[in-house]
């Protein structure tokens, strides 16, 4: 069990990039009124930053791991204490994240959600 949490959190956690995308140029070219656009940039940046944030605590958690791991003597209270610090950061950032998601999503209709959106997904 330990060893599938310790995969996880080394490997499993930022695969395949980021989940928050730059959508600057799309809202530029999709949103007509230039000051909904700034704010809807402005909180887009706000989401890459938490979410860059905690790719740097997530390294650094993965520092630690590596430290306490080559350490045969050591025990899981230690692992745990990682652990328990980085569910603690990825739910706030998880919150953060979300709570900007909706505030953006107050700002644009569904159709301008749909156009900054389709411009961002990868071509098939």
């Amino acid at each position: 069990m330990l060893w599938a949490i310790l995969y996880f959190y080394l490997f499993g956690s930022s695969a395949g990039g980021g989940l928050v995308k730059d959508i600057s140029e799309p809202v530029k070219q999709n949103i007509k009124i230039e000051a909904t656009a700034k704010q809807i940039i402005e909180i887009n940046k706000k989401m890459l930053e938490e979410e860059a944030d905690f790719n740097q605590d997530l390294a650094e958690a993965r520092k630690q791991i590596a430290k306490i791991n080559a350490n045969r003597l050591a025990s899981e209270r230690e692992f745990i204490e990682v652990f328990a610090a980085l569910d603690t950061q990825r739910a706030a950032t998880r919150e953060k994240i979300l709570d900007n998601r909706f505030k953006m999503r107050e700002l644009m209709s569904a159709e301008e959600w749909t156009r900054v959106y389709t411009a961002i997904m990868p071509q098939e």
